[in-house]
């Protein structure tokens, strides 16, 4: 069963996609005509997908046992990590021509998807450390 924060989040999650996807849209529409990558949206959806079930798996942490929270956070993390690599490295390797666009726009997403989530997460600490008091 999903907890009601685990809904809470999800809905977050999908609305903040919503409006980087809007925001993506209109800014390629227009002033980043040029810059447009034909994968942008797996691209995308690889993000937003990793960044969703790390932080499902993180909260499910902090819900289990909040001292292997940290344990969990750089086991999660690595795999982050390491699927990004890989993915940025195939990427790469079948098409260098517009690799400096592809860089760019990977790393403009994961920040600010790291972003998101690291708000999401220390609310969620800050939250369940309140209710375990």
């Amino acid at each position: 069963m999903i907890s009601t924060e685990k809904r809470f989040f999800f809905k977050k999650a999908l609305l903040f996609c919503l409006v980087l996807i809007g925001l993506s849209l209109l800014l390629f529409d227009s002033v980043l005509k040029d810059f447009y990558l034909s994968y942008y949206p797996m691209q995308f959806g690889l993000i937003a997908l990793v960044t969703f079930f790390s932080h499902l798996k993180l909260m499910n942490a902090i819900e289990q046992n909040a001292r292997r929270f940290s344990t969990t956070f750089l086991a999660t993390m690595s795999i982050k990590l390491l699927i990004y690599i890989v993915f940025i490295i195939v990427c790469l390797l079948i098409d260098r021509s517009r690799a400096i666009n592809f860089v760019i726009t990977f790393m403009v997403l994961y920040f600010f998807f790291t972003i998101f989530e690291v708000i999401e997460i220390s609310n969620f600490l800050k939250k369940n450390q309140n209710s375990s008091n």
